[in-house]
Formats: structure tokens, sequence, C-alpha cells
């Protein structure tokens, strides 16, 4: 069950967004413009077994 004012707060925003994009592709696309493409990759861990949580005993 949703609350009205989240509906009524989602609405406004997807109102906005196709008042000013026309539609919402348009809008992902604006963004997509605006990222850009990132400056640097991060690497991906080889090991799944990382983090604080691997020192904790069972």
């Amino acid at each position: 069950m949703s609350e009205p004012v989240l509906d009524a707060g989602v609405r406004a925003l997807v109102g906005q967004i196709l008042a000013r994009y026309g539609s919402i592709d348009g809008f992902c696309v604006y963004l997509r413009n605006v990222i850009g493409t990132p400056t640097r990759e991060l690497p991906v861990s080889a090991s799944p077994a990382t983090g604080r949580h691997r020192l904790c005993k069972p």
C-alpha cells in the first residue's frame, strides 16, 4: 500500500520530467550525456571473501 503523499510526489516528478524532456527516455538520454563516460574503471575483486566480516569467527 503506497502513501498518497508519495504518490503525489512521484506524479509531480514525472510530470516535470515529461514537461521538460518530453519522455522518460529523453530524460535518460540527457542524464547519459551529462554523466558521460567514467574517467576510471575500478578493478573487479577476484576474491569474494574480503571485508571485515571474513575476520569474524562463527
